[in-house]
């Protein structure tokens, strides 16, 4: 016969060795974001003659003219409007810490591909959650911003509805003696039909490389010219080899410091010809996240311009500390918190029946130990497939030295505790919150009392 008389004083002991080693190499399982900003809105300028473009549009301001500079560029959003959009709103709550001068994007900023009153809706947000930047921000169109999905197809599907309401297709305008130049690459071909998978449908128009060219002139004398696309076509393979053409002309300018893509949702970057190419992933847009440090990430790009050279660097979205934020109180309540060893408590240990079946509502405490409301989220698991929950987690708002008791019911079938059997192990994932902002604590993790036989 098998017993738990050591399981009970074994676990107790690794739950608090949890809650203090293992709890410190886990990520945190919550995040939030905040629109909060500290200073004023950076000044904008009129058009006026700084901007340059062939096409109408929504008129759009410039920033002021300065020296020196930084600006930052957003990658891809689309990904469903509401998962996408707060990951985007994360975004431009870090960009407002960093205060650069503008904003660029490159393409696909809205999920589209529908017919215009739900494209209508999804742009209204996707400006409004923009409009919370404190500098000014641009606009790139990608391929869910002009493509139409449905029946009474127009000629041009979504491009007028663009150019109202976000800008011309393509524009450039000049900042500090340097240019910016914005292209579409969604125009398709002479039977206006477009996709992107298909050579034949990934050329420039001659209207817009004339009009290319008679910028890149305008531009001879610029620091730097960046320019902004959203299809990579420098990569070939489904764009087909028009893009040699518009490299060829962007070498010969002499002054292209970097060109910046999207839509293939992960980071790469490919130099030629003293040209910098870059494709950011996403900020907001659906992502795999294969490997976050090799660039399948949501995060945006900064750019600091200086004479005779950039610096780029990515930053993850959510990554960017508001130092303003961290007051004595939060540094003070996030160590006890994070200190804290003794935050779960259960009502009793687990009954395991002699032939080793679970069937228990299993009820666990957890007392918020700081001076401040904490949102906590509990999820029972396991390493034994053996073992299931119902349900699978559970959250809570726990005021300042209050408590939270929920049940889960935990459910074993009948079979022996051989080798490869392990406990029920709770993990505890906590954030700290403030009226602006929350701040993830590491998780904790106990083992359950009792949900593990030893062997005599």
């Amino acid at each position: 016969m098998q017993t738990r008389t050591t399981s009970l004083f074994l676990f107790v002991v690794l739950g608090l060795l949890a809650d203090s080693a293992i709890g410190q190499a886990i990520a945190p399982v919550t995040h939030d974001r905040h629109t909060h900003s500290h200073n004023q809105a950076h000044p904008r300028e009129e058009a006026g003659d700084r901007f340059h473009t062939s096409r109408d549009g929504a008129p759009l301001s410039l920033p002021a003219e300065d020296e020196a500079f930084t600006f930052v560029i957003f990658g891809d959003r689309t990904g469903g409007p509401n998962e996408g959009i707060d990951i985007l709103a994360q975004a431009v709550a870090d960009t407002n810490l960093l205060e650069p001068d503008l904003v660029m994007t490159v393409g696909d900023l809205i999920d589209g591909y529908n017919q215009t009153p739900d494209w209508l809706k999804q742009a209204e947000q996707y400006k409004a959650v923009m409009g919370e930047l404190l500098c000014p921000w641009f606009p790139v169109a990608g391929n869910h911003d002009v493509y139409w999905r449905g029946p009474n197809r127009p000629e041009g599907e979504h491009e007028e509805n663009y150019e109202m309401h976000f800008g011309p297709l393509w524009y450039a305008f000049e900042h500090k003696d340097c240019f910016f130049i914005v292209l579409y690459s969604d125009e398709g071909d002479e039977q206006d039909r477009r996709g992107f998978r298909q050579p034949s449908m990934q050329r420039m128009s001659d209207e817009q490389f004339s009009w290319l060219e008679e910028t890149l002139g305008k531009a001879e004398e610029a620091k730097h010219v960046f320019v902004f696309l959203h299809h990579p076509r420098w990569l070939g393979r489904g764009y087909g080899e028009h893009w040699q053409k518009v490299h060829a002309l962007l070498v010969e300018a002499g002054n292209v410091s970097g060109v910046f893509a999207g839509h293939i949702h992960h980071m790469r970057y490919d130099p030629k010809d003293n040209i910098e190419y870059f494709a950011l992933a996403t900020a907001g847009g659906y992502q795999p996240g294969w490997a976050p440090r090799a660039g399948w990430l949501h995060h945006f790009t900064t750019v600091t311009v200086r004479e005779g050279q950039i610096a780029v660097a990515s930053i993850p979205v959510g990554g960017v500390i508001d130092s303003r934020g961290i007051t004595g109180e939060v540094s003070e309540q996030s160590e006890v918190l994070g200190r804290a060893r003794t935050m779960m408590s259960f009502e009793q240990p687990m009954q395991i029946e002699e032939d080793g079946s679970v069937l228990q509502d299993l009820t666990v405490t957890i007392t918020n130990p700081a001076s401040m409301p904490i949102e906590i989220e509990v999820i029972p698991t396991s390493e034994d497939s053996r073992w299931n929950a119902l349900p699978d987690h559970r959250h809570a708002t726990i005021k300042p030295g209050g408590q939270a008791t929920m049940t889960f019911r935990i459910v074993r079938a009948a079979g022996l505790f051989d080798t490869t059997a392990r406990p029920v192990v709770m993990r505890l994932g906590i954030d700290l919150l403030t009226d602006r902002m929350r701040y993830a604590i590491p998780v904790k993790q106990m083992a359950v009392p009792g949900s593990l036989i030893l062997s005599e």
